[in-house]
């Protein structure tokens, strides 16, 4: 043992391991099958809060990484499935059961969409910021 006057005793602090952190993804996915039997709209509206008042995340952000990992989870089981390789800005393919492809252009969609207005099946998720929309079904 060193007992001279000018001896220096230096602490030691023990290094941990950075907790990991999950993506967006994740986190949206996980919060969303913890809510699996929510309605879409109720479902997305919390996961949308939970996002970013307990991860500091951008609503943006926020509000599409819930609306996709919605969709993955509606699409489990799901053998149907958007083409990604093949979808463009203009063009969203659909590979229909049997691998179809089955082509919707955006003014398609935009049509759809008018339709879902006029049958009152179009839900907004945030009344108040006035987005995301969805389809009721």
């Amino acid at each position: 043992m060193n007992t001279a006057p000018n001896a220096t005793l230096r602490q030691v602090t023990p290094i941990r391991p950075a907790t990991p952190q999950l993506d967006t993804a994740n986190l949206a996915t996980g919060y969303l099958f913890q809510v699996r039997w929510e309605n879409r709209v109720n479902a997305l509206r919390h996961c949308i809060d939970q996002l970013v008042t307990n991860h500091d995340m951008p609503e943006a952000t926020a509000e599409l990484a819930a609306l996709q990992a919605y969709a993955a989870i509606e699409g489990t089981n799901h053998t149907a499935r958007i083409d990604v390789d093949a979808t463009t800005a203009d063009l969203v393919v659909l590979r229909t059961d049997g691998g179809r492809p089955v082509a919707f252009t955006t003014a398609d969609l935009l049509r759809l969409l008018q339709r879902a207005r006029d049958e009152g099946a179009v839900i907004v998720v945030d009344q108040d910021r006035r987005r995301p929309v969805v389809l009721e079904h």
